[in-house]
């Protein structure tokens, strides 16, 4: 579970973490989370994954919205609120009652202040009961979902170009999908890099990786408002196969996973606490985690086919609403598949659908 934060929480909530003393640098950070965190058994995952180098202000904002994405590191405990509970001594008292009332008003889980009642001490289930639990959300899942991912991510493939580092994936033999804002011209296509199995294998060691070009006076073809590429590469490496579109229409709390090159980095997986938010035919809103570089990935439903293309994230206004919140988007598979249909039928008919 993810906890959605309207817009002046979350920021309050940065603001009192920016201005405690042991917020001041990167190893009084470290300190504090090991503080938040000790006896939980995510806190290596915690600690590993958080980045605390850079500005009071720029971190806050970063660990905050990493704590609400989290979901639970125990039975009832949000990873947010344990640490709202734990910072909640060091702040003045209309900072207190703000965070008190952030209990009441969002699913937490456990009171910032929680009732120490005599008769509450002993647990109500057998010793039976307790043997096998669901331990918050369910995250039990069919094995045969790894085999599938790991076919879908021999087609997801690093870019890096003069206007930065990208994320994109082969939707034919030779035909790449990515971001508009990644590659929004054939220029830019041929002065990018394409890189195959820029990843690491089962020893953790890097894999060797194939790099290629777009072919020049290729088929191309891109439409700003949906974001979205579609590049000829040429001399393709054996990647296995393009990845299949499902023109679909997600529904809230369906799972989308995404493999991405975050930061332009070695490719990863994100596929728990990843909850469809906001869907549409058009547009994707998800609590997969996504980073900077991220831009241009498929996003998966369950059976690991394309519902989806990545492309930002940040305080995003939910459509047809005037409600904003924390979240990670797309551009749908439907919307997609509709406008190749209508105005690149050459490449329409190549997809695999």
């Amino acid at each position: 579970m993810t906890v959605q934060l309207s817009t002046p929480d979350f920021q309050r909530i940065t603001r009192i973490l920016q201005n405690l003393p042991d917020f001041a640098n990167v190893r009084d950070r470290r300190r504090l989370l090991v503080g938040v965190f000790e006896g939980t058994t995510q806190a290596n995952t915690i600690l590993g994954r958080l980045d605390l180098d850079g500005t009071p202000m720029s971190v806050s904002v970063e660990v905050v919205r990493f704590l609400c994405q989290f979901g639970r590191v125990a039975y009832d405990k949000e990873a947010l609120a344990v640490f709202l509970n734990h910072i909640q001594p060091f702040t003045g008292d209309e900072d207190r009652d703000f965070i008190l009332e952030l209990f009441q008003n969002y699913p937490l889980d456990v009171p910032a202040s929680p009732s120490r009642g005599i008769n509450n001490w002993k647990g109500m289930d057998s010793t039976v009961d307790i043997k096998e639990k669901i331990i918050g959300e369910n995250t039990l899942r069919d094995i045969y979902i790894l085999n599938l991912a790991l076919e879908a991510s021999k087609a997801v493939v690093r870019i890096r170009n003069p206007k930065g580092l990208g994320t994109g994936f082969m939707v034919a033999p030779d035909l790449l999908m990515t971001n508009n804002h990644v590659i929004e011209s054939q220029e830019i296509a041929q002065k990018s890099d394409f890189s195959f199995n820029y990843q690491l294998d089962t020893n953790g060691q890097e894999c060797s990786t194939q790099t290629v070009r777009a072919l020049v006076d290729g088929t191309f073809y891109t439409n700003e408002e949906l974001d979205f590429t579609v590049v000829t590469l040429e001399k393709v490496p054996d990647f296995g196969k393009p990845l299949i579109f499902k023109s679909k229409l997600m529904r809230r709390d369906d799972r989308v996973a995404i493999i991405q090159h975050p930061g332009g980095h070695l490719k990863k997986i994100s596929i728990q606490n990843n909850f469809v938010a906001y869907a549409g035919n058009k547009v994707l809103q998800y609590t997969t985690s996504t980073e900077p570089g991220s831009s241009g990935s498929p996003v998966f439903d369950d059976d690991f086919q394309v519902v989806g293309i990545h492309h930002s994230g940040g305080i995003l206004a939910e459509p047809n609403t005037q409600r904003r919140y924390l979240r990670n988007a797309g551009t749908s598979a439907i919307a997609l598949l509709n406008d190749l249909k209508n105005n690149a039928p050459e490449i329409y008919a190549r997809l695999v659908k």
